[in-house]
């Protein structure tokens, strides 16, 4: 029989040779060969796993048996409670407060500060950014600043202006320019103990040293590693040097956008962990609408960012949570939670997730109206489309088109169901008329009559091509695709919500955060992304907290018939049924008590229409 025992910060596990594989399954463990014994981290985590996997044959050691019980009378107990309310209850128990802040938001910033390392996962459109700027507020400056908030470039505007409102007595530092004036604020922000730092993803590989993943090896300079390290390997190149986010005591950490960080063996994820995971660091905070992109897998990335030592092992993770099956290539997929252990799981990561819908949280919103409109391609255009479908080449106006690999060959499908393409002596493929897709645009903008719409595809060309159409009809919009700057994209959306123009051409990419489009009523999807986050991420633009205004908010989809678009939407249910297994969207709906799963089975119903064989049905 096993015993476990509190040790400083870890848990001692004495237990028989025969026991080797069962303590294996606890991830994190490590075996000590002087003392004989296995050790895991001292977390609520590990406590709920070694109970799930030694049952009754285990015996808890009392330092242990107090530590958890603390835990959970003041952490998990308190949390699990302040997860489940979207409304305050006026009981007298519950402090009713004159705020600018909807119920669920308040009870969201109680939450993070209850909560510690945690990721709020409320559904987009729900104000995440002010329930965490509330919460440093609420946690005051002395306890939570200095701060960093790592996000998408396109929201750190957004954050320096809600800080000025929710979080005044934060001094922010908004983080852009060339590398010298980086780095100059950057020693300003060190010195300031009242610092709210504002750094995007792709700056944070640069300004951050990086943290160890797996067997992957750190380049290090020989400063850093006299013996082993390279000679002519600079301190700015070296992967273990700290730099200038290294050198700032953040108290709070915050990832904005966190599913970005989904990939460990990433430089930029492993950059973020490297700030994350700082020895000054009280608490760290994720948000995300969607928690997972593809798969449960995707979670545990994230969940390391904000508590590393719950989710120490990706590999065990996996294993122990993550349901398998064989792929077309002889690997393993994972296609699921593992039914097994799923209630294991979320024993320890309901105390640190919180998920509000909009259905719930926000009734006042317009219902998203569906609706889906064919189009046929031209008769060149699908004569080159099957011949690339069968053979991976086609033959356009003399030159060849290639689809490489599969990817290749899916991309350029996409683009001949969008509009016929020209093909240079180069390979180089552009975007051309005639365009089916451009056509009906102009049918659905003329029914619309002056309505505003916020237009969206996947590929750049699609909505430059789609650009030239609306100058030729004479009718006026913004442009965000990826390099328009924070100034033209502020300008765009303020142009928009003025008036000034009916429509915004944007990327699933360069638009899919960041953009508070709900003046406009109508998204038109010229073409949807392979991922499932960024289609939601860009219903979000005009669907959210304002587009109250609108009896029904209009989701048209373009879709080319019999072309790979269907594939695509069935892929993307598929992840759409992974997300809620985690989300648990439906679960909460019916629990609600006033609401029923119906948003939810009409959207999946919608997709299921589509038969990937033939088209739509």
């Amino acid at each position: 029989m096993a015993y476990a025992l509190k040790n400083g910060d870890r848990i001692v596990i004495q237990s028989s040779w025969h026991e080797k594989d069962r303590v294996k399954q606890v991830p994190g463990t490590k075996w000590d060969p002087e003392a004989k014994v296995w050790s895991v981290p001292l977390t609520w985590a590990a406590c709920k796993q070694l109970r799930g996997v030694f049952g009754a044959d285990l015996n808890v050691d009392p330092s242990l048996n107090e530590w958890a019980l603390d835990e959970l009378k003041y952490r998990v107990t308190p949390s699990l409670e302040l997860r489940e309310l979207w409304q305050i209850p006026f009981d007298g128990v519950y402090p009713v407060e004159n705020t600018a802040l909807y119920d669920f938001q308040l009870i969201g910033r109680d939450w993070l500060v209850t909560a510690g390392d945690a990721l709020l996962a409320d559904e987009m459109g729900t104000g995440k950014t002010i329930q965490a700027l509330a919460a440093m507020e609420q946690l005051t400056t002395s306890h939570s600043l200095p701060a960093v908030v790592i996000s998408p470039n396109s929201v750190k505007a957004n954050w320096a202006v809600e800080a000025e409102s929710w979080f005044p007595g934060a001094n922010t530092y908004l983080i852009r320019g060339s590398a010298a004036e980086r780095v100059k604020l950057l020693k300003a922000a060190a010195a300031d103990p009242l610092a709210l730092v504002l750094v995007n993803f792709e700056a944070v590989r640069l300004l951050s040293r990086l943290a160890p993943y797996g067997s992957i090896r750190l380049a290090r300079c020989r400063k850093c590693d006299p013996k082993n390290g390279l000679e002519k390997l600079t301190a700015t190149q070296c992967e273990v040097h700290p730099k200038p986010l290294n050198e700032i005591p953040f108290k709070t950490v915050i990832v904005d956008e966190a599913h970005r960080v989904k990939d460990p063996k990433a430089k930029q994820t492993r950059a973020i962990w490297a700030v994350a995971h700082g020895k000054t660091v009280r608490r760290r905070w994720a948000l995300t609408g969607t928690p997972i992109a593809n798969n449960p897998a995707d979670l545990w990335s994230v969940m390391h960012t904000i508590s590393p030592s719950e989710y120490p092992s990706r590999t065990a993770f996996v294993d122990r949570y993550c349901l398998m099956a064989w792929n077309n290539f002889g690997g393993m997929d994972v296609i699921g939670v593992n039914p097994t252990t799923k209630s294991e799981l979320f024993s320890f990561l309901d105390p640190r997730m919180r998920r509000m819908l909009k259905s719930i949280v926000t009734p006042q919103l317009p219902p998203k109206v569906r609706t889906t409109r064919y189009v046929h391609m031209s008769p060149k255009a699908a004569k080159a489309y099957k011949e690339l479908d069968d053979q991976a080449f086609t033959v356009v106006d003399g030159e060849i088109l290639i689809g490489a690999n599969g990817l290749t060959n899916a991309a350029r499908l996409m683009q001949l169901a969008s509009a016929y393409v020209k093909v240079d002596e180069h390979g180089t493929v552009t975007l051309c008329d005639p365009s089916p897709k451009l056509d009906e645009l102009e049918v659905v903008l003329d029914e619309l009559g002056d309505e505003q719409a916020v237009i969206a595809a996947e590929h750049r060309q699609l909505i430059m091509l789609a650009a030239k159409r609306l100058t030729k009809l004479k009718i006026p919009y913004g442009l965000i695709v990826g390099g328009t700057s924070e100034y033209e994209r502020a300008q765009a959306v303020a142009n928009l919500n003025a008036g000034l123009i009916r429509c915004i051409l944007m990327t699933v990419k360069a638009g899919g955060t960041g953009l508070n489009l709900q003046k406009a009523r109508n998204l038109i999807n010229l073409q949807r992304s392979w991922s499932m986050v960024d289609n939601v991420q860009t219903e979000n633009r005009v669907h959210r907290i304002g587009s109250d205004v609108h009896e029904s908010v209009n989701i048209i989809d373009i879709v080319a018939y019999e072309t790979i678009e269907a594939d695509q939407i069935l892929t993307l249910h598929t992840k759409l049924e992974r997300l809620d297994e985690i989300t648990r969207d439906r679960a909460q709906m019916m629990a609600s008590g006033a609401y029923d799963t119906y948003d939810i089975d009409t959207e999946e119903a919608t997709i299921m229409s589509y038969n990937p064989l033939a088209g739509a049905l």
